[in-house]
């Protein structure tokens, strides 16, 4: 019991965190970028994971992340039958959760660099 305790605070930590970061914090952070200069966000943020230039000659940078995290989930149980016959006790086992967070951010930025749009896609573009 003391096990299915620290596991059901685990997990509520671990969902009140997230609750933190939000999509519009993301948002209005790259809003914020439209109008300047590529090199000042590659200072802060790193090099992108890709480029490609498009037919207007416009440059897109991209950068992914990806993350796959898993954690257990109890799950409850009730049997019929057992070695008898009959109703058998409830049981408590363990399972695995998976979950799969991705983001792509893409960047837009003229010939002289600096940046006109962006978008993004995901399931978890969020930021504090």
């Amino acid at each position: 019991m003391k096990y299915f305790l620290k596991l059901s605070l685990l997990a509520i930590t671990i969902l009140l965190l997230q609750g933190c970061a939000t999509h519009q914090n993301f948002v209005n952070r790259y809003n914020s970028w439209v109008g300047k200069d590529i090199n000042k966000l590659v200072e802060q943020i790193g090099y992108p994971d890709s480029t490609y230039v498009l037919p207007n000659k416009n440059k897109v940078y991209v950068y992914e992340k990806s993350r796959v995290y898993s954690y257990p989930s109890p799950m409850v149980g009730y049997g019929y039958g057992g070695y008898y016959g009959g109703y058998g006790y409830g049981g408590m086992m363990y399972s695995s959760e998976v979950v799969q967070q991705n983001c792509k951010l893409f960047l837009e930025t003229n010939k002289k660099g600096i940046i006109v749009k962006w978008g993004s896609r995901g399931n978890h573009c969020v930021l504090n």
